[in-house]
């Protein structure tokens, strides 16, 4: 049976070169080429029995997003990616994006079949093994964060988790891999955990993920490691492959993603179709809330605006208002507030029995949770892209003005340096014209010494001139002048100040009283 293709790409030379391939291998059938981002939608709406779709790295100049939000869309679709040169390092990027294989521009007909054979023969097995004939099936995923650690965002994905129970299949996932307390909160002990499926989670079937996970009231729950160091061993690749796997087996995917920003939380954050901030009525948190939102736009993990946060545990004499808050953190705060529980609510929490009683606080959860689940139609993958523009246009951003800061150092290094030169010479020149006038008097002082003793007899002034000579350092005596007045009884030296600015010239002189015989 012939594999059924179809081809993304904005080029008429790749795209003829393909129907080429097609005509001469039996064993491929292109059902459709799609050279814009309007017809690979209707292609893949109208055509759900194709396999493979090969995405061009060049397509619209920004192929690789596109294949993730495609692949993350149509986790039963086998997302190749047409790149110029295939390489391990072009074949580890595919992945990173939910791709399966990439294939060469100048790979060869033989090797171009067997490759889109293999990524064919995994799309029948994963369907098979789900069980379902479409490609379309998408679950969401809800992605819940705390703005710092004990706000409740674990309670809050529980209950969320909790209200949709009974009208769609629900998951339950414990990303916070060093502190998650999902399976305590429901008096599960767990043996498994979402660790061990980073072996396998390239190429996950749907009855490994069952057996990984804990069904407790009709969700299942897939925990967090019972040990914290074990985190480490998780990847944002295997994070990102169990996140696929979950979308077509649960049609809502909730995840704790805890109040640390890592990798492997990042990449969750990432691609989840809703992300919750969970924060409580105080200022210190929500101060958190604030940097967090704007470290993960800094970090391009996520947008404030594509942000519900959630006010948690509001008491009716509170401070702190929804119209405070929201000025507080500058994004919109979320219409339903969650109360604080009290006494019953705490009780529950003791008796691991949030799921079986009825409080304030699951109501309101359930009252925040419709518009989180809407289904993933709704969002179009141009408004994704969109997304994803705006942040590559930040990073460019962001680049451009790196560059130019650059470029200003560059300019200003010499004339900063010039200037310090300058400084430190002129100082130095001070220091030099200080230090002449200390020696200038001090040989002054002693040759007026001798001239008291000795008189102003040619031998006596001979000797005073020489004595003025050897108080002074070699490195000043270069231009020196003593003169002994008898008509004035006085001594002067006359030192030239050593030139660290040569157009200086600068000399010191010192004269000093002296009294002959």
């Amino acid at each position: 049976m012939a594999v059924r293709l179809l081809l993304a790409t904005s080029d008429a030379a790749t795209a003829e070169g393909w129907a080429q391939v097609v005509a001469e291998a039996e064993q491929l059938h292109l059902s459709g080429v799609g050279r814009n981002l309007d017809e690979i939608q209707g292609l893949l709406l109208t055509d759900q029995d194709s396999e493979v779709l090969i995405v061009d790295e060049h397509l619209d100049g920004r192929g690789l997003e596109l294949a993730r939000l495609l692949a993350a869309a149509n986790p039963l679709l086998g997302v190749v990616i047409l790149v110029d040169h295939a390489g391990p390092e072009q074949a580890l990027v595919a992945m990173e994006v939910g791709a399966r294989a990439v294939v060469s521009r100048a790979a060869s007909l033989a090797e171009s079949v067997a490759r889109l054979e293999g990524v064919a023969l995994w799309v029948a097995s994963a369907r098979a093994v789900i069980g379902q004939d479409t490609v379309g099936r998408a679950g969401r995923t809800i992605a819940v964060a705390g703005a710092k650690g004990g706000v409740g965002a674990s309670v809050i994905a529980l209950l969320a988790a909790r209200t949709l129970v009974g009208t769609k299949s629900v998951g339950l996932v414990d990303f916070d891999l060093q502190a998650g307390d999902l399976a305590p909160f429901l008096g599960v002990q767990a043996r498994r955990s979402v660790v061990d499926l980073v072996d396998i989670a390239t190429d996950m079937p749907g009855r490994v993920l069952r057996e990984t996970t804990y069904e407790v009231q009709g969700l299942r729950l897939l925990s967090a490691p019972s040990h914290g160091e074990r985190a480490e061993a998780m990847t944002v690749r295997a994070a990102r492959a169990v996140a696929s796997a979950l979308r077509y087996q649960f049609d809502v995917s909730v995840i704790d993603v805890g109040s640390h920003l890592t990798e492997v939380s990042a990449a969750m954050i990432e691609d989840a179709d809703q992300v919750v901030l969970v924060t409580t009525a105080d200022m210190p948190a929500l101060r958190s809330a604030k940097r967090t939102l704007a470290m993960w736009e800094r970090l391009v993990v996520r947008s404030p605006g594509t942000v519900q946060v959630v006010l948690n545990r509001m008491r009716k004499n509170s401070e702190i208002t929804r119209q405070l808050a929201s000025r507080v953190v500058e994004v919109p705060v979320a219409g339903v507030a969650i109360p604080d529980g009290g006494v019953e609510f705490e009780r529950l929490m003791n008796t691991a029995s949030l799921l079986e009683g009825s409080t304030a606080v699951s109501k309101a959860v359930a009252a925040l949770v419709p518009p989180l689940v809407q289904p993933a139609t709704e969002r179009s993958v141009d408004e994704a892209v969109e997304e994803i523009d705006a942040a590559r246009r930040q990073r460019q951003k962001k680049h451009r003005r790196s560059r130019r800061e650059k470029g200003q150092a560059i300019v200003e290094t010499p004339v900063v340096v010039m200037v310090g030169l300058l400084m430190f010479f002129f100082a130095f020149q001070g220091l030099a014209l200080g230090m002449s006038h200390l020696f200038a008097r001090e040989a002054a002082r002693e040759s007026a010494r001798i001239v008291a003793i000795e008189g102003y007899a040619p031998a006596g002034i001979q000797h005073s001139e020489q004595v003025a000579h050897d108080r002074i350092p070699g490195g000043w005596d270069t231009d020196t002048h003593v003169a002994v007045s008898e008509a004035d009884k006085t001594v002067t030296v006359d030192i030239a100040v050593p030139a660290v600015l040569p157009w200086t010239g600068w000399r010191a002189s010192a004269t000093v009283p002296a009294t002959g015989r």
